[in-house]
């Protein structure tokens, strides 16, 4: 039992240097209570916005960030769903800024949504060596019953030192609101905070971020 519980250890400690682990993953919601969704029929989905710095992204991962934002909004079934762009057509209103197109919204739609990356960062930490205790094969040669030489296998416990490594990091802060077309009142909001223990992993966490906001905005349409 002693040698299955040695050889289980490193096996875990292999697998935290083969595959990233995730650091943390916190959302924060909040909802007017007031406010009631029933009835909600058609929700326009503004182009995302990013307060934070991604001078050092590239153009092809933008864009990934930006279709993966339009097309986890299809998860709103329960209504007809219209990008900035089809908005601004219906409207008539091509070149009209963005503050000032919202003041228009609530002639074509219940709701209006809004996206913005405030974090991207890249990271990283060092881990420590460490010294653990792992079971080795050995062999040895003994004599039987019959006087006869044999091998014979046995496991030894010996301590291994791993050497200290480093780890990168990748953080994203997200943030998704809702809002009533007509009031222009902010109705649901999210933060979203992710990190994990890879290099350049903020663009499949934003996939999730806006996956996770959509499916739950949907539950709450009636």
């Amino acid at each position: 039992m002693e040698s299955l519980r040695k050889i289980f250890g490193a096996i875990l400690l292999l697998a935290v240097f083969i595959f990233p682990q995730i650091v943390s993953a916190e959302k924060t919601d909040w909802k007017d209570s007031g406010y009631s969704f029933r009835g909600i029929k058609t929700v326009v989905v503004l182009n995302l916005h990013n307060d934070a710095d991604l001078s050092e992204v590239s153009r092809v991962v933008q864009m990934k960030l930006d279709s993966d934002y339009l097309d986890k909004s299809k998860k709103l079934k329960k209504c007809t769903v219209l990008t900035e762009d089809q908005a601004r057509r219906m409207l008539g209103m091509p070149n009209l800024s963005s503050e000032g197109l919202k003041n228009h919204l609530g002639e074509i739609a219940d709701l209006w949504v809004e996206g913005n990356i405030k974090v991207w960062r890249d990271d990283y930490r060092i881990v420590p060596a460490r010294t653990v205790w792992e079971d080795k094969k050995r062999t040895r040669r003994i004599r039987n019953r019959w006087g006869d030489w044999e091998e014979e296998t046995y496991y030894e416990s010996v301590p291994v030192t791993y050497p200290p490594y480093r780890v990168d990091t990748s953080t994203i802060v997200s943030i998704f609101e809702a809002f009533d077309a007509r009031t222009g009142k902010v109705v649901f909001m999210r933060e979203d905070n992710r990190s994990r223990d890879d290099a350049d992993a903020q663009k499949d966490m934003f996939g999730r971020m806006c996956n996770s906001f959509f499916e739950d905005l949907n539950d709450k349409l009636k």
